[in-house]
């Protein structure tokens, strides 16, 4: 080997010559000059694909046993090398010679491609612009110019039991237009979600557990997310902005364009909607280091948290959802007014129209706004089609619009507790535990995310999503150590009766449980157990607001404890849960007659009452029967940011 005068090293003629015939074709056609240098750079680069900017802008991983490098993306355009998903060495070298891309359109040089990546590159290698002057990307700096972004919030969207995909919530990020004073029409976002089919509810949960839905990112217009969300699926959207730098919004949109070549397996609990969303930040602002505070699992609620816990302080906004909007307006209605909205909206509309022709134009202004407002939540909650929606809007709108300004309705919804406010998702506690035959000792473990007596602040009222919720008992009678509850999820909604909306209550269960009431020896009566139930919940006030809730229920449950290991059957579930600042209580009874199976009985029944001693602190008094089975407890329990 010999050196030229810059003291680079160049390779004898034969081996130039082999290598020629290895590169891409577009470098086929470059001067032995050109090809030196392209070596040399390969050279100079050789250590660089360890540097862990370079293995973050292709989401590089170290496998399992810690040995080798893969990427999740299993779309192969977003590498230059055939072998790019496994070797990020390989894959540097492919950018090194993509700087010397000779093509006919620039836009799809890998330079244009990838922007960010060859901003690295050039910045890495000292390559001066004289040299490589940047390519006229036309593509890219015209939807970079579209966009043209101030400033970047991240957005949270309440979670939405109705939807198995949205139990948790959603975030994706916010760009607003420059100089557009956050009009709605003219932002955009950066979201990434699952690219679906058809399929909804098990289905749809089990291929998200399995990652068989890919996952990828997208730039949509904000007002779309807000039909989405805010009038599609009654979420409220919460903005936390993002003190980003020029330069780091601009490195945001660079990678941004890049990943629009992506695709990432779509994991429900772990490579979801929102962890996908901190190696980009990562990769915006490295300082922040999101991606590395979650290991096990991800929910939507604690990313937003790591996020605005990682940027200075600002004030968040919130946007009510629709079906709040309505609910606020008619709350200053009179019970006369209310009346006239829903013959306006769902009864003889040209004889109320007739009976509000004397009526006080304020007045008559706000009905006609109320009613306009509630056919439209009507319509996106798909209780009615787009053709009565304009039948029915139509006059409204010409009737409003003869009466000209007027003072309708002042200020707005009560504003909730912001995500930021709620306790943390993972739940720990201790307990004793009274027995008849003694005490016994347990410890309890529920990695999300709250159930009906925690504290609801932050998150959905009279509600319950658990999901992987443990109790480990230690009995002293038997001295035995066993588990007594391993839930996989339970998830309930009560919804207090409402005329407008006519909501039911409903609750979904399934899990590892005892069934202590068929006599078998505690901690030998395991069984595998789901239940679903539907029915109606009032709501009550007094000195503790009340919600009283009955419903129907099916049951089934197999384990060796029961007669024939299986049952089914059916039954009723009544109960009431109160609250009253950080007291709440609960209190419900259950009776299923089994007809297959095991046709025993069960009666079972609970009460219990929770005192939030701090936001991430609560104690914590139970009392329950199952069959003849008895036992009270106290708990302590405490919440923590998932590891």
């Amino acid at each position: 080997m010999k050196e030229d005068r810059t003291g680079r090293v160049t390779p004898p003629v034969r081996f130039l010559f082999a290598l020629l015939l290895l590169v891409p074709s577009f470098a086929r056609a470059l001067s032995p000059e050109q090809e030196l240098r392209r070596l040399g750079l390969r050279q100079a680069a050789a250590e660089a694909w360890k540097d862990p900017y370079w293995l973050k802008l292709l989401y590089y991983e170290k496998n399992l046993a810690g040995g080798d490098y893969h990427s999740p993306s299993v779309n192969p355009n977003f590498f230059l090398s055939k072998w790019g998903r496994i070797s990020p060495r390989l894959e540097l070298e492919a950018a090194v010679d993509g700087l010397f891309f000779e093509g006919p359109d620039a836009n799809a040089s890998p330079e244009c491609r990838f922007p960010e990546r060859y901003r690295w590159l050039k910045g890495k290698l000292g390559l001066s612009p004289a040299e490589f002057p940047p390519r006229a990307c036309t593509d890219f700096e015209e939807w970079k110019a579209g966009l043209d972004v101030e400033s970047v919030s991240l957005i949270f969207a309440a979670g939405y039991l109705n939807n198995p995909s949205t139990l948790y919530g959603h975030t994706f990020l916010r760009l607003h237009k420059r100089g557009a004073a956050g009009a709605d029409l003219l932002d955009y976002t950066i979201n990434y979600a699952a690219t679906t089919d058809k399929d909804s509810g098990l289905f749809f949960a089990l291929k998200g557990l399995v990652g068989a839905y890919p996952g990828q990112f997208s730039t949509i217009p904000y007002y779309l997310k807000i039909q989405e969300y805010h009038n599609l699926e009654n979420r409220d959207l919460w903005e936390f902005p993002l003190s980003l730098t020029p330069e780091e919004i601009d490195r945001l949109l660079r990678h941004g364009w890049e990943l629009g070549k992506a695709s990432f397996p779509y994991l429900f609990f772990t490579r979801n909607c929102s962890w996908q969303l901190l190696p980009l930040l990562d990769i915006v602002k490295p300082e922040m280091q999101l991606s590395r505070r979650f290991r096990l699992w991800v929910i939507p609620s604690d990313t937003a948290k790591a996020v605005i816990a990682a940027s200075p302080p600002a004030a968040p906004g919130w946007r009510p959802s629709l079906w709040k909007t309505v609910e606020w307006k008619r709350s200053q209605l009179s019970e006369g007014q209310r009346t006239s909205v829903l013959e306006l909206a769902r009864g003889g509309q040209a004889a109320e129209l007739k009976k509000l022709e004397n009526a006080n134009p304020a007045a008559k202004a706000a009905v006609l706004e109320a009613a306009v407002d509630y056919l439209s939540w009507r319509f996106y909650a798909r209780r009615i089609g787009k053709a009565e929606l304009d039948n029915r809007t139509d006059p409204l709108l010409a009737v409003r619009a003869s009466l000209g300004q007027q003072v309708t309705f002042s200020g707005g919804p009560a504003r909730p507790e912001p995500v930021t406010a709620g306790h943390e998702s993972l739940r720990l506690g201790a307990g004793l535990v009274s027995l008849e035959r003694g005490p016994a000792y347990e410890l309890r473990a529920r990695f999300a995310l709250q159930d009906l007596l925690d504290d609801p602040a932050g998150y959905l009222p009279d509600a319950a999503l658990e999901m992987g919720g443990l109790r480990l008992r230690y009995d002293k009678s038997y001295n035995r150590l066993f588990l007594k509850e391993a839930r996989l999820a339970r998830v309930i909604s009560l919804n207090p009766w409402d005329s407008w909306v006519r909501r039911p209550s409903w609750e979904i269960n399934a899990g590892l449980e005892q069934a202590d009431e068929t006599g078998r020896q505690d901690g030998r009566a395991a069984v595998w157990a789901m239940n679903a139930g539907s029915g109606l919940a009032v709501e009550a006030a007094g000195p503790l607001r009340q919600v009283w809730y009955v419903m129907a229920e099916a049951d089934s449950a197999f384990g060796p404890a029961l007669n024939a290991a299986w049952r089914a059957g059916a039954g009723l579930k009544a109960g009431v849960l109160a609250e009253r600042g950080a007291f709440r209580f609960l209190a419900e009874a259950r009776y299923i007659s089994y007809a297959l199976g095991d046709t025993r009985p069960l009666w079972a029944g609970s009460a219990a009452a929770s005192f939030r001693l701090e936001r991430n602190t609560a104690v914590r008094v139970e009392y329950g029967w199952r069959g003849k089975v008895k036992e009270a407890g106290i708990y302590f329990h405490q919440f923590v940011f998932p590891p």
